[in-house]
């Protein structure tokens, strides 16, 4: 993943919430309701690692940290980094994470690697959505030093909403929402390659103890272009 470049925090939280409330036409979604769509392709992830049930899609926690090579299920779909796509899953996680790290969640895929994720993560003891939000510490004239920014956390909640990425014009916002008040609440931004010859998305969940076996359900995946 890209270090995070400096834009205006109005101007991104502007995008963030108002984004959901355009029109938007749908891409690709897959209710898993009635299996897995064809379009989905595990990428070193063993059969027995992944399972439809009742309308969702549950995943093992692959044990150890997420590395280059990490098992995914990716979507491959017809647009560039620099369209306008929105994608949303519900997360949840159906057994508890036990060591910081453990996460579960959902990436852009470029060119054969995830790029920006959106995610459910256990940090210092407590489940957080991540990356978490940049907050500025340093003096004026020094926004463009990653050093000068502090990371916080958010924890998660039931009624948060779903995780969602969303790409626009060669930048990449992670959000959560809508809320039961029809609320999104926008973290992470980041620049991203202007010139993938591929894109999608993969779902992923990593960074379980060694010998553990939790689990993970996603459910309810869409992506849309407004």
């Amino acid at each position: 993943m890209r270090t995070p470049t400096t834009f205006s925090l109005a101007a991104t939280m502007l995008f963030v919430l108002a984004a959901p409330c355009l029109s938007e036409d749908v891409i690709f979604e897959d209710a898993f309701k009635d299996g897995l769509s064809k379009k989905w392709e595990p990428v070193g992830l063993d059969k027995k690692d992944y399972r439809v049930k009742d309308g969702g899609l549950e995943m093992r926690v692959q044990n150890g940290p997420a590395k280059k090579g990490t098992p995914v299920l990716k979507v491959i779909l017809p647009f560039k980094t620099t369209d306008t796509v929105i994608v949303s899953v519900k997360v949840t996680p159906l057994d508890e994470f036990t060591a910081d790290g453990e996460f579960a969640g959902v990436d852009l895929w470029t060119d054969g690697s995830p790029e920006f994720a959106a995610k459910k993560e256990r940090v210092k003891g407590k489940l957080v959505f991540a990356p978490g939000k940049y907050v500025f510490k340093g003096k004026k004239g020094e926004e463009g030093d990653v050093e000068k920014y502090e990371v916080k956390y958010t924890e998660v909640t039931k009624d948060a909403g779903d995780l969602r990425i969303t790409v626009d014009r060669g930048t990449a916002f992670f959000s959560v929402g809508p809320s039961p008040k029809d609320e999104y609440t926008g973290f992470f931004h980041s620049a991203l390659q202007r010139d993938a010859k591929e894109c999608g998305f993969c779902l992923t969940a990593a960074g379980a103890p060694e010998k553990a076996n939790h689990w993970v359900r996603f459910t309810d995946f869409k992506v849309t272009k407004p």
